[in-house]
């Protein structure tokens, strides 16, 4: 329950951003991504920003992960992908060959 109630809290706040209109790369989006890291890595298993990248692709393209996040706010799921992008490049990660490890 307790990884439930991070969870829907991290999604209320990646909502709250995009209202906010919160801009990727911003540090208030870096926050949340770095949460949503270290959420997963004490959940689940480590998470590495370029393991995170290749979430993000799949957060966006995949129709399941794409309606969950687009549920919570239009456009959230191409959103967060792209903060998750400009985070990985600020910290010396190509997005664009950014592979599983």
């Amino acid at each position: 329950q307790a990884v439930a109630d991070a969870v829907a809290d991290l999604d209320r706040a990646l909502g709250d951003a995009v209202d906010a209109g919160v801009t990727p790369g911003s540090p208030e989006a870096d926050h949340l991504v770095e949460r949503h890291r270290e959420l997963f890595s004490s959940s689940y298993f480590p998470l590495t920003r370029q393991m995170q990248v290749c979430l993000g692709r799949m957060f966006e393209a995949d129709p399941a992960f794409a309606a969950h996040y687009d549920g919570i706010r239009a456009g959230l799921a191409t959103w967060f992908r792209r903060s998750i992008d400009a985070s990985a490049r600020a910290h010396g990660i190509d997005p664009d060959t950014a592979t599983w490890q």
